[in-house]
């Protein structure tokens, strides 16, 4: 049976600090054991091609976008293939070769674990690695390495640039209208399609505050129009807090007509930040029981959002179920009209050391998991929900007969695998609601560059213990999943409530200047309130 092919897009800084962190933890979980196959067909998601010197290489189906000066030591050709080096001849009859002055750009230092990557195991001592100070951009972690089309810089703007920047939805959308731009990136989207056996669709990230808010959704739309495949979309947010200023407006605005766009033109979108509240500011950040870390780092945030979309996207890259396809997620969740979806994550899943899963889901209290979409707390009931289970064996399932105990007393305890006992947990918490789950075997592999952001009560395996462990996690199961239900109707209804403080935009210059009308201010904000409406529990 051919590959079902899924074509990743990434445009903004934050969506590929995002982006690095995703495809690291899928090199991470390569398994080269015969005797112990993947459950996950990384065909999906990568594809195989071969160097001019005839070597095999397996790189990740993604075209990126970023900004000058945004990418490091990485070059747009990326590491793969040795560019042929241009030089400007010696002698031209078109100019006076005495009078060329030649330009180049400075050379960037290499992080020290890119310095350590690239030097291996068998060259010497390695550098010390602080990922919390070295890290600068994205490119500072990336393991994988990158096929030639995939690094795509947009020269018009510069990345931090206080004096241009790149922070109106209406510059992104210009840009992708610029015959350049388009034209070579859609050759580059029409590149890979042509390469894949039975492509199912499109995964999107894009930067929702900024002016890759209009890039990402004026590729959306061109990828509805031409191609007609399932588009999952994330706009993010990243987790900062900056002091109040006028350009809390702007990431307002901004994120209120990316909403607006890819809501019509995706077939589903997740927002996504750590922040609880998500604007005008980014506020306090979500807690996870067993974990500390910096919502003022992006290195940090972008691995709790990355560690969510791989392991929910497990749903479309499995072997076993391998006619399970982006469409059936899509379809599950935008039921009447309802395109948007909420994110959550529970990290580590809370598996305590010695007990059963039949005992830890007794236990428990509350709900699984933590939302990680802004403004937006994911409740239990009356919703539609995919979620996805990864790293709990069948051996942690029950005790047998002859050691059970209480254990036999459950309901639960009657059910003979993970996924068994897993539905009818959630159908017993989840009232009036509909679960497709997912479960692998594999946990999710933790190693650098993931950030060290597990407390130290947590044992190896990811199991939880009342007291200091001190070991170092390897591995954790995890629990994600989407959602969509009445708590979304909060998030359009805040969203719309920040956007209408907007009265004029004349005093918002920069678009004006780029040609918003006050109209489509409007159109917007009426928008905001339909999607809203499609979640409140009266609306037919």
């Amino acid at each position: 049976m051919p590959t079902r092919e899924v074509l990743t897009l990434q445009f903004g800084h934050y969506s590929n600090f995002i982006g690095t962190h995703w495809w690291n933890i899928q090199e991470s979980s390569f398994s080269y054991e015969p005797k112990q196959p993947s459950e996950i067909n990384h065909d999906v998601l990568y594809r195989e091609g071969e160097t001019p010197r005839k070597e095999t290489t397996f790189t990740p189906r993604l075209l990126l976008v970023d900004l000058k000066g945004s990418v490091g030591h990485l070059t747009e050709q990326g590491n793969l293939y040795k560019a042929v080096e241009k030089s400007l001849p010696l002698h031209s009859d078109l100019w006076d070769s005495e009078n060329i002055q030649v330009t180049t750009e400075p050379v960037v230092n290499k992080a020290p674990f890119i310095q350590n990557l690239e030097k291996g195991p068998a060259d010497g001592e390695d550098a010390v690695v602080n990922f919390e100070d070295d890290v600068t951009v994205w490119a500072d972690y990336l393991v994988p390495r990158f096929h030639p089309r995939t690094v795509n810089i947009v020269r018009e703007y510069e990345h931090q640039s206080l004096d241009q920047p790149f922070n109106v939805f209406h510059y992104g959308h210009h840009l992708w209208k610029t015959e350049q731009f388009q034209e070579e990136f859609s050759n580059k989207i029409r590149a890979y399609a042509e390469e894949c056996d039975f492509m199912q669709g499109f995964q999107v990230i894009l930067d929702s505050t900024n002016g890759f808010s209009g890039l990402g959704s004026s590729c959306i739309q061109h990828l509805q129009d031409e191609y007609g495949k399932s588009i999952l979309a994330f706009p993010v947010i990243d987790g900062k807090n900056f002091n109040k200023s006028l350009n809390d407006l702007f990431k307002v605005l901004n994120t209120a007509l990316c909403y607006q766009s890819i809501g019509e033109h995706c077939s589903l979108f997740s927002p996504l930040c750590v922040g609880q509240n998500g604007w005008p500011q980014a506020g306090a950040c979500r807690q996870f029981n067993h974990l500390t870390y910096n919502s003022e780092l992006d290195y940090h945030t972008s691995s709790l959002l990355a560690t969510a979309l791989d392991t929910i996207s497990l749903r479309y890259r499995q072997k076993e179920f391998s006619t399970s396809a982006l469409s059936d997620l899509c379809a599950d969740l935008n039921k009447l009209g309802r395109r948007a979806a909420a994110t959550s994550l529970s990290l580590p899943f809370p598996m305590t050391a010695g007990q059963d899963l039949i005992d830890v889901l007794d236990d428990h209290e509350g709900p699984l998991w933590t939302s990680l979409t802004p403004s937006c707390d994911i409740s239990m009931d009356k919703s539609m929900q995919s979620l996805v289970l990864r790293g709990i064996h069948h051996e942690r399932l029950k005790r047998p007969p002859h050691e059970a105990k209480l254990q036999q007393r459950k309901a639960a305890y009657s059910c003979s695998s993970v996924h068994e006992m897993m539905t009818l947990y959630l159908a017993c918490s989840c009232h009036a609601t509909a679960t497709h789950l997912t479960n692998l075997k594999a946990p999710l592999t933790i190693k650098e560059p993931y950030p060290n952001i597990f407390n130290n009560n947590i044992h190896q395996n990811g199991d939880f213990s009342p007291w200091p462990v001190g070991e170092e996690v390897k591995s954790v199961p995890v629990l994600a999943g989407l959602h969509s239900g009445p708590s979304l109707s909060h998030m359009f209804d805040s969203l719309h409530s920040q956007a209408s403080r907007i009265k004029s935009i004349s005093k918002l210059r920069g678009f004006k200047d780029s040609g918003l009308e006050q109209d489509e201010l409007i159109e917007c904000l009426d928008q905001l309130l339909t999607y809203k409406e499609a979640y409140e529990d009266h609306y037919e």
